[in-house]
């Protein structure tokens, strides 16, 4: 069953570039990058309102909004800190560079929420295989900027 989601994750992820590229567009557009960042999370919740109609999920309700720890509505706010980086530095370095080093970011993040179980999730720690993996992408972006 997971091997089936992995092709899944790859076209998702194919999405973040398409998503950078738009934003670095608009960005020159407005008057400062926050202000596209903004565009892309109007558009977003709007997205996210019309699927939630349409599959017939109903909003969640003031007292469960209500109820959730406050560090969780955090997570926005550090999507929003990544798109705005995104489409700032995508125009500078390029579609490419940004996204091997963010997923180098990522990694190096993942690995050490992992290892410490950190969230609530699972506790794998970081292992000399994992470590050559990160390593290997770093050896991928030089010489993707070659």
């Amino acid at each position: 069953m997971k091997q089936l989601l992995i092709p899944i994750a790859i076209a998702a992820g194919c999405l973040l570039p398409i998503q950078g590229a738009l934003l670095a567009r608009l960005g020159p557009l407005l008057n400062h990058p926050v202000q596209a960042t903004l565009i892309s999370y109007i558009a977003g919740f709007l997205v996210c309102i019309a699927f939630l109609s349409v599959i017939n999920v109903p909003y969640p309700g003031f007292n469960q909004l209500y109820a959730i720890n406050w560090y969780l509505y955090t997570a926005g706010a550090f999507g929003m800190v990544f798109v705005t980086g995104m489409l700032y530095l995508m125009p500078q370095i390029g579609v490419a560079n940004m996204l091997v080093a963010a997923i180098i970011g990522q990694l190096v993040g993942s690995l050490l929420i992992d290892h410490f179980g950190l969230f609530g999730g699972l506790s794998i720690p970081i292992s000399p295989s994992r470590i050559l993996g990160v390593l290997l992408l770093l050896a991928g972006l030089f010489f993707i900027q070659r």
